[in-house]
C-alpha cells in the first residue's frame, strides 16, 4: 500500500514538472537543458517511459530553439522510427514542426503541426494540448499570403488560459501580434501588447527578449518610437530569453530606433555589440542582418570603405546560413528517410506476418484476431460463415498441384468480389475459407448462396480442361454467449451438415 502510494506521489510529481518544463520553454532557457535531462531520468528511475521520452523532446525542441537544428530534429524523427506512443509521437511532430519552420522549410512544418495537434485528446497532459495548438496556429498563419487567420491563435488562448501558464498564455499573445503586424494591422496588434502587458503585470513575469522584440516593433508601428526604445533597453538588462536570437533581434530593433532618430554612432554600436553574438552563437541570419544594417550605417557617415567590408562579409554571412540550413535539412532528409523506410518495412512485414502468400488474404492468425476484435464489440448483426472446396484433393491429384493453386486464387477474388462489400474473409488452410459478415443469418445465408453460384458458375475450363469446382458452406450468427471457439464449431458443424446431403449447397443456423 505504502509502495503504491509512493509511486502515486512519484507519477504527479512528474506530471506537475511536465507542466512546468513545456511552459518553461516559453519563458526562459537559461539552466532548462539541464532540467529537462534530470526529469528524463527521473522519470527513467520511476518506469514511467512516456514521461522520459517527453523529457528528451524538451531537450531536443531547445536544441531547435538554439540552433541546433541537426540534433533536435534527428531525436524527433528517431522517437516516430521507434514507435513510441501515440502521446510522444504527437509531440515529436511538434517539435519538428518547430525545427523545420526555423529550418524555413514551411510546408514540410504544418503538416507535422497538423499531425501534432490531432493525435492528442481531451484526455491528454493539456500542457501539450496547449504548446501543439500554439505551433499550429503560428505554422497555419506562416502559409498565408496577406492576412491573419485568427480562429487558430483564439483556440489556443483559450487553451492556455484553461491551463493558467502566464508565459504560454503571453507566448500565443507573441505570435498572435506578430502576425497582426506584418499584416499591418496595427490597432488589433496594440490591443494584444495591452493584454501583454497585462499578464506581465498580475503574473509578475518579465517579458521574454522574444516577446520585447514584438512589442517594440509594433510601439514603433503606432508611433511610440520612445516607448519602445525605453522596454528596449530594459529588456537587454533584464529580460530572460528563450530562443538564442532573442536578444540580437532587441539589439537591431534598437538600432534600427537609434538609426531612425539620427543617431548613427549609438546604432553602429548596438550593431556591433549584436555581432559579438551572433558570431559566438552562430547565427549566421542574424548576423547577415546585423551587417547589412551596418553597411547602411557606415555609409551614411561617408564610411564607404567600412560600408564595401560589411557589405562582402554581408554576403559571405548570407551564404554561410543558406549553407548551414541546407547541410541540416540534408541530414533532417536522411532521417526522415530512415524514418520512412523503417516505417515501410515495418508496414511490409506487418502485413506479411497476416496475409496467406499463395492467395494474398488474411490467415488464420489475422482472422482469428478480427474475429476476436468483433466478439468484443459486439455492435450489430455479425455472421461467420467456414466454406470448404468439395473433392479439392481430386483436383490436385487429377489437374497437378499447380492449377489447384490457380483454383485457390480464384476463389479468393471471388470472395473479394462477392463477400468483402459486406465483410472481410480470409483463407483458414488448405481449400478452407472463413467469411466474417456484418449481417444476420438471413443476410448472410443469401450472400453465401451467391458466392456458392458465382464458384460453380465460374468457367474452371479456363484453367483446366473439363474442370468442376463447387463449394460447400455452414453460415452461423453470432449469439449472445458465444465466444470464437463456440461460434467457429456451429459454422463448421453446418458445413459437415452440407458436406453431408450431397455438397454445393449452404446450411445455416
Amino acid at each position: 500500500m505504502v509502495d503504491t502510494a509512493v509511486r502515486a506521489d512519484a507519477r504527479n510529481h512528474l506530471d506537475e514538472e511536465l507542466v512546468a518544463l513545456v511552459a518553461a520553454v516559453y519563458a526562459s532557457h537559461e539552466g532548462l537543458a539541464e532540467r529537462a535531462l534530470a526529469f528524463e531520468r527521473a522519470a527513467a528511475e520511476a518506469g514511467d517511459e512516456r514521461n522520459a521520452l517527453l523529457g528528451r523532446l524538451v531537450r531536443a525542441d531547445i536544441d531547435n530553439r538554439n540552433g541546433r537544428w541537426a540534433e533536435g530534429l534527428q531525436t524527433a524523427y528517431a522517437m516516430l522510427h521507434e514507435g513510441a506512443d501515440r502521446v510522444v509521437a504527437a509531440h515529436a511532430h511538434a517539435v519538428l514542426a518547430g525545427g523545420l519552420w526555423r529550418l524555413g522549410d514551411n510546408a514540410e512544418a504544418v503538416e507535422h503541426a497538423f499531425q501534432a495537434d490531432r493525435l492528442l485528446t481531451e484526455d491528454d497532459p493539456l500542457c501539450l494540448r496547449v504548446d501543439h495548438a500554439l505551433i499550429l496556429a503560428i505554422q497555419v498563419n506562416d502559409q498565408r499570403m496577406g492576412r491573419v487567420s485568427e480562429a487558430e491563435y483564439r483556440w489556443a488562448q483559450e487553451l492556455a488560459e484553461r491551463l493558467g501558464e502566464p508565459d504560454m498564455i503571453v507566448g500565443n499573445l507573441n505570435n498572435w501580434a506578430w502576425g497582426l503586424l506584418q499584416n499591418g494591422d496595427i490597432p488589433a496588434a496594440m490591443a494584444l501588447v495591452h493584454r501583454m502587458f497585462a499578464v506581465s503585470t498580475s503574473s509578475g513575469r518579465l517579458l521574454n527578449t522574444n516577446c520585447v522584440d514584438t512589442i517594440a516593433r509594433i510601439l514603433v508601428a503606432d508611433g511610440q518610437t520612445a516607448r519602445a526604445a525605453e522596454i528596449l533597453e530594459t529588456a537587454l538588462v533584464e529580460a530572460p530569453s528563450t530562443d538564442s536570437d532573442g536578444i540580437p533581434a532587441c539589439l537591431i530593433a534598437m538600432a534600427e530606433i537609434k538609426r531612425g532618430a539620427g543617431d548613427v554612432p549609438a546604432a553602429i554600436e548596438l550593431l556591433e555589440r549584436c555581432r559579438k553574438t551572433t558570431i559566438s552563437n552562430r547565427l549566421a541570419e542574424m548576423d547577415a542582418h546585423a551587417l547589412r544594417l551596418l553597411a547602411d550605417c557606415h555609409a551614411e557617415t561617408g564610411d564607404f570603405e567600412s560600408a564595401y567590408r560589411e557589405m562582402v562579409e554581408f554576403q559571405d554571412a548570407w551564404t554561410r546560413r543558406r549553407s548551414e540550413q541546407s547541410e541540416a535539412l540534408t541530414l533532417v532528409t536522411q532521417a526522415r528517410f530512415a524514418v520512412d523506410e523503417a516505417r515501410r518495412n515495418s508496414e511490409h512485414f506487418r502485413k506479411l506476418a497476416e496475409r496467406d502468400p499463395l492467395t494474398g488474404m488474411w490467415n488464420r492468425r489475422r482472422c482469428d484476431a478480427h474475429l476476436a476484435a468483433r466478439l468484443e464489440a459486439r455492435s450489430g448483426p455479425f455472421s461467420v460463415a467456414i466454406l470448404d472446396l468439395d473433392h479439392f484433393k481430386q483436383v490436385n491429384d487429377t489437374y497437378s498441384h499447380a492449377v489447384g493453386d490457380d483454383v485457390l486464387r480464384q476463389v479468393a477474388a471471388l470472395l473479394r468480389q462477392v463477400a468483402e462489400p459486406v465483410g472481410r474473409s480470409g483463407r483458414h488452410g488448405g481449400e478452407e475459407f472463413v467469411v466474417y459478415l456484418d449481417a444476420d443469418r438471413d443476410t448472410s445465408a443469401r450472400l453465401c448462396e451467391r458466392l456458392r453460384l458465382a464458384i460453380a458458375a465460374y468457367d474452371w475450363s479456363s484453367l483446366a480442361p473439363g474442370m468442376h469446382v463447387t463449394t460447400s458452406i455452414g453460415v452461423t450468427e453470432l449469439r449472445p454467449e458465444d465466444d470464437s471457439r463456440t461460434v467457429l464449431a456451429r459454422a463448421d458443424s453446418h458445413l459437415y451438415t452440407a458436406k453431408n446431403a450431397g455438397r454445393n449447397r449452404v446450411i445455416a443456423d
